[in-house]
């Protein structure tokens, strides 16, 4: 249900005329602190984990660019894990797919996944060479290769299925409130 309620929030903003991604609003990007609100004291701006999935979804339909780490130019798939998780946590992540999987976190068996969870794949691969963010119900978000856009997968699928290495919890705060 919660899954089919994005989906219907995403085709409303792509019938309004919405085709790529949506701008980040300015206060997300100036170190944690809302610009405008000096006289309320520091505020963080970060977005609530559960807002992460629409700002994955909002990104749909942006092209892979190897080595691309913004909405703007593009995105490769661990640049577009760490822009999208850089939004609801103050964690650092790496650059590469196989740098996230080495940094460690929590490992999470693939039934208790929750949305924000990282999924690593080695695809045609001996290593980890790919990396998505978990949105919900099995699915999951990525920018999968050159040609391509962000776009939702399935973990069932036979494809994914064959690759998948594993799902870790690195955000200390969920961590922390999951167990």
């Amino acid at each position: 249900m919660r899954f089919q309620l994005l989906a219907l929030f995403l085709s409303v903003l792509m019938l309004s005329g919405m085709t790529h991604s949506a701008p980040v609003p300015a206060e997300m990007l100036t170190d944690n602190v809302l610009v405008d609100a000096p006289e309320q004291g520091p505020a963080n701006s970060l977005i609530p984990f559960d807002d992460m999935v629409i700002v994955a979804l909002s990104l749909i339909g942006t092209p892979y660019k190897y080595g691309g780490v913004s909405p703007e130019t593009g995105f490769d798939c661990s640049g577009l894990v760490k822009y999208v998780l850089g939004l609801s946590s103050t964690v650092t992540l790496p650059r590469t797919s196989a740098d996230m999987y080495r940094m460690g976190g929590k490992d999470v068996p693939l039934d208790d996944m929750v949305p924000g969870d990282l999924v690593f794949f080695k695809v045609k691969s001996k290593r980890i060479n790919h990396v998505a963010v978990y949105i919900g119900e099995g699915r999951f978000v990525h920018a999968p290769s050159t040609g391509n856009f962000v776009r939702v997968d399935i973990l069932g699928k036979n494809y994914w299925q064959r690759y998948i290495a594993g799902a870790r919890r690195v955000i200390p705060e969920m961590v922390a409130s999951r167990p």
